[in-house]
């Protein structure tokens, strides 16, 4: 029996890497513990490179929607971008499909280089290939964030595209996941809600949404992305060092840091331990025993 932490508020799934993300009411989980048709397709190059926003500003300013039963995306560029969105090409619909067909023409002539998409339908293209189940982070983290920045929360998702939401915990509870610092254990009765006091684990924690198990394998490092407008790619000056600078006056006492090299994270990363099932807005999130 697990400890209860909380609800799970949004589920967001992100069908081609690098473009907006969908969200959903309920989600298939695939054997690896992935999300189905997370990061389901990615963009590469005529050398295999991949194309995303870190490597190509640019493309910041395409939005998508998403109708995933049909397998097809509508892309647009954004109006905020000004004198780019006149130049480009115009909203259309495409069926996603391997290779050069479907969205590349369009996408080519938006980005300015050719392309072609890639599919992988077992567990996508995940950006940590040995923890390719879904991102989690508290609600509050990132609300917590956005008033760093005067930015809305709407804004954090999209610049941090993170998976799940857990509304009930306090911001970063999440750190307390995956790299929780070892504590002696409870001289009095243990809390029946902090799984800490009960125990003194030192490794990383594992945790159930609904029935669905995932083991939290690390606090993730942040790429230059989130620290652009997320419908622009214009930078914010100074981003990194002031999240950095307040991230570290809210570390958890309860979290051990000493393999992090920079406070630079937000999110967990996670292995799915159940196999195959769903989830569900509205599901319990559990913290089990056992570390």
């Amino acid at each position: 029996m697990g400890n209860p932490r909380g609800t799970l508020a949004r589920i967001t799934v992100h069908p081609v890497k690098s473009l907006d993300g969908l969200d959903v009411e309920s989600a298939p989980v695939l054997t690896c513990g992935a999300l189905a048709d997370d990061r389901r397709w990615r963009l590469v190059d005529l050398e295999g490179r991949v194309v995303n926003a870190k490597r190509t500003p640019r493309i910041h300013a395409v939005r998508a929607s998403f109708d995933l039963p049909g397998r097809r995306v509508r892309l647009s560029i954004d109006p905020a971008t000004g004198p780019l969105a006149a130049s480009r090409p115009s909203p259309a619909e495409f069926l996603l499909v391997p290779g050069t067909e479907g969205p590349c023409d369009w996408l080519a002539e938006a980005l300015g280089l050719d392309l072609l998409l890639e599919e992988r339908a077992e567990g996508g293209f995940p950006d940590d290939r040995d923890a390719p189940g879904p991102t989690l982070a508290a609600a509050a983290t990132l609300d917590t964030v956005a008033r760093w920045f005067g930015l809305s929360t709407a804004e954090v998702r999209r610049r941090f595209r993170v998976n799940l939401e857990v509304a009930g915990p306090e911001a970063f509870w999440e750190d307390t996941l995956a790299a929780p610092a070892r504590r002696e254990a409870a001289v009095t009765s243990p809390s029946a809600v902090d799984p800490y006091a009960a125990a003194a684990p030192a490794e990383p924690l594992r945790f159930a949404i609904g029935s669905q198990c995932w083991l939290a394998t690390g606090v993730c490092r942040r790429c230059p992305v989130p620290g652009r407008d997320s419908r622009t790619g214009r930078d914010d000056h100074l981003f990194r060092e002031v999240f950095e600078a307040r991230r570290r006056t809210s570390l958890r006492a309860e979290i051990n840091t000493a393999t992090w090299t920079h406070t630079y994270r937000l999110a967990i990363n996670t292995l799915g331990l159940s196999g195959p099932g769903s989830i569900r807005i509205g599901d319990l999130v559990t913290v089990l025993p056992g570390g």
